[in-house]
C-alpha cells in the first residue's frame, strides 16, 4: 500500500547567512589562540583537535544548505528519506513571529528533543491543520544553542 503525502514542500535545511572575510578571520584568530593555549599547556592532541574542528565548522558554514523535501503523511513526518513516526513525536508549535516560518516539533528522542522544520512553499496554517489530526499543539521554543549558533553565523 503506497503512502500518500497529505502535504509536502521543499525548504532549506537551515538558515544560511553569507559570510564576509571578517567572519573567517575572527574564527581563525580565535581558533589559533585556543590552540596556542593548548600547546603551551602541553595539550597537543587537544590543540590539534581544536584546529581540525574549526576547519570542519568553517567548511560547513561556508557552504549554503541543501534543500530538503518535507512531507507529512499518515505515518509521520518525512525529511527526505528519514521518517519521524507520529508515535515518536509529542507535539508541535508554529511560532507566528518568526521569519522564515518554521514548525517546532517536540520529539520523544533524547538526543533530538526539538526538530526545526522551515516552511517556504506552503501556508503555515495548512501545515498546522494537517498536524493537528495526529499530534497535539503545545507552545515550544527553539533551543538557545541553536539561536546562539545562528547569531554567530553557523
Amino acid at each position: 500500500m503506497a503512502i500518500e503525502a497529505l502535504i509536502s514542500w521543499n525548504a532549506p535545511a537551515h538558515i544560511y547567512v553569507e559570510k564576509k572575510s571578517d567572519w573567517f578571520w575572527a574564527v581563525g584568530i580565535i581558533t589559533l589562540a585556543i590552540a596556542a593555549v593548548c600547546f603551551i599547556f602541553g595539550e597537543i592532541i587537544t590543540g590539534i583537535f581544536v584546529i581540525v574542528a574549526a576547519v570542519a565548522l568553517v567548511i560547513h558554514a561556508a557552504n549554503p544548505p541543501h534543500n530538503v523535501r518535507y512531507e507529512i503523511n499518515d505515518r509521520g513526518i518525512a525529511l527526505d528519506d528519514v521518517l519521524y513516526p507520529f508515535l515518536s513525536l509529542d507535539s508541535f508549535w508554529i511560532p507566528h513571529n518568526e521569519t522564515p516560518p518554521r514548525v517546532l516539533i517536540k520529539s520523544r528522542k533524547l538526543l533530538m528533543p526539538i526538530i526545526v522544520i522551515y516552511i517556504d512553499e506552503v501556508d503555515p496554517e495548512s501545515v498546522r491543520e494537517v498536524l493537528l489530526k495526529y499530534i497535539a499543539e503545545t507552545e515550544h521554543h527553539e533551543p538557545a544553542l541553536k539561536k546562539l549558533l545562528e547569531w554567530i553565523g553557523f
